[in-house]
């Protein structure tokens, strides 16, 4: 995966908390904010797929949100997975990425 270097301006507060965070997960700054960045982005794309569709489509009624709503509780969507099933996850995406040995292994 190619590295990106640049520069970026926040409140110290932010920071701080960052750099917390970063520390209790045992990872650096830069992994840390690169994940953040990327749940964001995750979130971000996703409201954007559901205003999409509510515009091709319209809003769901009340049954559709109940079917959707046991659908993603069946799934496990929203239910904090295991550490052993977060290891291996990363593990397989990494693999699939082709990263370093090193990087599959955190």
């Amino acid at each position: 995966m190619a590295v990106e270097k640049l520069s970026v301006s926040m409140p110290g507060v932010v920071v701080a908390r960052a750099r917390l965070a970063a520390d209790r997960a045992g990872m650096p700054l830069s992994a840390w904010l690169t994940e953040a960045a990327a749940a964001a982005a995750d979130l971000a794309e996703a409201q954007a797929a559901a205003e999409d569709y509510a515009s091709h489509y319209g809003e769901p009624d009340q049954a559709e949100l109940e079917q959707i709503r046991e659908e993603l509780a069946a799934a496990g969507v929203g239910t904090p997975e295991s550490a052993a099933d977060t290891a291996a996850r990363q593990a397989a995406l990494a693999r699939l990425l082709g990263l370093p040995d090193e990087r599959q292994a955190r």
